[in-house]
């Protein structure tokens, strides 16, 4: 079993090259909204337009690329379509001046770049088969890869909107662009595609109900997180009226496990099964959910922090592995099924905080998150004899 010091140069590149994808992204979409409202002036209801119309492309978008990688489409190629998009809608954010102008030049341009994390996914498992890898470590390699960027793409981001505002932050992003597009062109090989023959059906292919279901166990912890982290920071700060530093601190926590549980999660998963790691996760992501309903101070705040960061952390570190395992033929239309439910995840629970807050409360919403958790969980056990295939190294 290599260590991550271990790998190949070849291995390396390709996390690096997850790693800036994934910090050229979250610098620019958790900014996006707070730009539509303060830098173009529109109203706070007007950010769901941008947003309703970037996911269901986004989801298009990969459902479509995984597609032409499991068709064999050169991985290059393909991905430039990502890379050449972000450049561009960096540098037209930068010119940027209406809301109007945002839908119909951004929204466009932010799909096609949002499937980018999906291809380089697909880049590192058909590069794992292919030299006879761990394919579960490498995973769990590149989903640490989008953890660490998401850590510190949005702080810098908001960081210099604030000291220097919004265009020196969007030519920020477009130099990280360009180191992107440098590493596209160092990292992948111009004729590296899939080595597997796409399996022929007669017909309609059936429905992989084995994928559907791991997509739906994954979209059940996709909404838990994402309507904890949009309910977080004003649960914490108006409802238990804790010290404003409070989300942000325990999102550093949170943050700091997930990478740590990460590397230990495939671990697990070979001792117990990676279902029984998911299903382990959904009981800690319901537990922790409703603990932080009931919170009264900081350091209780904290310590459940460490609790959020283990589930999220061995979620991570398997999830993708095992949707692919599902269809490993397919590994192109199985990412793109991951990628779809932490887009439509996000997008159910940032859009569904606001009616249940409004409707009820803050900690209504928190519970609400744990009764997502808990559906995860009642449809892992449900379907327990629909036992994904084992991903050998090398397979």
């Amino acid at each position: 079993m290599l260590s991550l010091l271990q790998l190949p140069r070849q291995a390396l590149l390709i996390l690096l090259l997850q790693f800036t994808n994934s910090l050229g992204v979250s610098a620019l979409v958790p900014l996006m909204s707070f730009f539509i409202v303060e830098g173009l002036g529109a109203d706070p209801w007007q950010v769901g337009l941008y947003s309703g119309l970037v996911m269901p492309l986004t989801l298009a978008v990969n459902r479509w690329a995984g597609e032409r990688l499991d068709n064999r489409f050169p991985v290059k190629s393909l991905l430039v379509v990502s890379v050449v998009a972000y450049i561009t809608l960096a540098a037209l954010l930068t010119q940027i001046s209406s809301l109007a102008m945002l839908l119909v030049l951004i929204a466009p341009l932010m799909s096609l770049s949002n499937m980018g994390a999906g291809v380089v996914f697909t880049f590192g498992r058909l590069f794992a088969e292919q030299e006879g890898m761990d394919v579960a470590r490498v995973n769990s390699w590149l989903r640490m890869m989008v953890s660490l960027a998401w850590m510190i793409g949005p702080a810098v981001s908001f960081s210099v909107v604030a000291a220097f505002g919004f265009a020196a932050a969007f030519l920020c992003a477009f130099a990280i662009g360009i180191v992107y597009l440098m590493l596209w062109y160092i990292v992948v090989p111009a004729d590296f595609r899939s080595a597997r023959e796409r399996s022929k059906t007669n017909g309609k292919a059936p429905i992989n109900w084995g994928l559907q279901i791991a997509g739906l166990t994954c979209l059940g912890f996709v909404i838990t997180n994402s309507l904890f982290v949009s309910a977080m920071p004003l649960f914490f700060v108006q409802e238990t009226h804790l010290p404003g530093a409070t989300p942000g601190l325990a999102l550093s926590v949170k943050c700091l496990l997930e990478v740590f549980v990460i590397f230990g999660s495939v671990r697990l998963a070979e001792r117990i099964g990676i279902r029984q790691v998911l299903m382990l996760a959904a009981c800690l992501a319901a537990v922790s959910m409703v603990l932080f309903a009931q919170v009264t101070a900081l350091w209780q705040v904290l310590a459940i922090a460490v609790l959020e960061g283990t589930y999220y952390g061995l979620f991570a570190g398997v999830a993708i592995s095992f949707v692919q395992s599902f269809a490993p033929d397919r590994p192109g239309r199985a990412t793109a099924v991951y990628m779809n439910s932490l887009f439509l995840g996000g997008m159910i629970g940032s859009i569904s905080m606001g009616f249940i807050a409004s409707a009820a409360s803050f900690q209504t919403v928190l519970y609400t998150a744990a009764l997502s958790a808990t559906a995860a969980l009642a449809v892992l056990l449900a379907t327990f004899k629909v036992q994904p295939k084992v991903i050998e190294e090398g397979a």
